[in-house]
């Protein structure tokens, strides 16, 4: 887990989840330990369900959880949505910010998110800088040029920009990732329940809550 203080479907799988996690009170997940809900609801794109990730390249604790919200995304109800928005930590992560939103503006975020996250939790200084990343994304394929044109472009620096905002309406301004936000009402996170496996299954049931 990284702070920002410090340095800054479905039915069956929640039944399994929950069997897992002998600690949850009557089978469910406890307001105020497990997730806490919004003192102001956030508006959502979807309305039949939401998930966001809040996450940063460089946070040894979201590429654990990685691998757990990836197979979580294979069997998430169809009709839930999900995106993914990089979190600033510290100066290292606004370059890193910079990096997903130019993957995603060349429709390559989600296809490479793997092989990124790898490359940036083995070489975070090299990563860190445009060339470095050229460097780095070019053995994925991706065209350096481009990937620099993008980079610098004044849409991503908004998507960067909007993406602060975010984070901000749904945590404040202390704050650690990885952390999820649910239909724009509910945070949960790997610490607070219990670890990777119970966080995505405290999604699952807060997924099944009214809106």
């Amino acid at each position: 887990m990284i702070s920002k203080r410090l340095f800054l479907q479905q039915a069956g799988g929640m039944a399994a989840a929950a069997l897992s996690l002998p600690s949850w009170a009557q089978g469910a997940p406890v307001e105020g330990k497990h997730y806490k809900r919004l003192q102001v609801a956030q508006p959502i794109s979807n309305e039949k369900g939401e998930v966001l990730e809040f996450f940063w390249y460089g946070c040894p604790a979201c590429f654990r959880f990685d691998p757990t919200l990836n197979q979580w995304l294979t069997r998430k109800p169809a009709q839930v949505s999900f995106r993914r928005s990089p979190a600033i930590i510290h100066g290292a992560s606004k370059a890193h910010q910079r990096l997903f939103f130019t993957l995603q503006a060349l429709g390559l975020s989600e296809s490479l998110h793997v092989q990124v996250f790898a490359a940036v939790q083995a070489d975070q200084e090299g990563m860190g800088e445009l060339k470095g990343m050229q460097a780095g994304l070019s053995k994925l394929g991706v065209d350096a040029a481009k990937f620099a044109q993008f980079y610098q472009s004044f849409s991503v620096q908004t998507r960067c920009s909007q993406a602060d905002t975010l984070i901000r309406s749904y945590l404040g301004d202390a704050y650690t990732v990885p952390s999820l936000a649910v239909n724009g009402r509910y945070i949960t996170s790997p610490s607070m329940a219990g670890g990777d496996a119970q966080a995505v299954a405290v999604v699952d049931y807060l997924l099944t809550l009214p809106r």
